[in-house]
């Protein structure tokens, strides 16, 4: 029997969104070439959320001490469509 309690527990957890993925290989070099491409020299993590249809960058920089932004890179144009302060 499941205790009553774990039943709100078992359903939040199936509303939980879909996890981000990494980029594969191909997929990372033509994300690093629109970074580039729009300046950045570093960043951070890059996933990619469910859905597929944006990217997203972590702690992107133009130069080694230069703000970080967050950026978000559009997948089918492979552009910076955004670019946010990072937290």
């Amino acid at each position: 029997m499941v205790r009553p309690i774990l039943i709100p527990a078992l359903l939040a957890i199936g509303a939980l969104p879909a996890l981000a993925r990494t980029p594969g290989p191909e997929e990372l070099g033509r994300i690093e070439a629109a970074l580039r491409g729009a300046g950045y020299t570093i960043w951070g993590n890059i996933d990619i959320p469910a859905g597929g249809d944006r990217v997203i960058v972590d702690a992107a920089r133009r130069t080694p001490n230069g703000p970080a932004r967050g950026v978000v890179v559009e997948s089918s144009t492979m552009r910076v469509t955004e670019e946010t302060p990072a937290r």
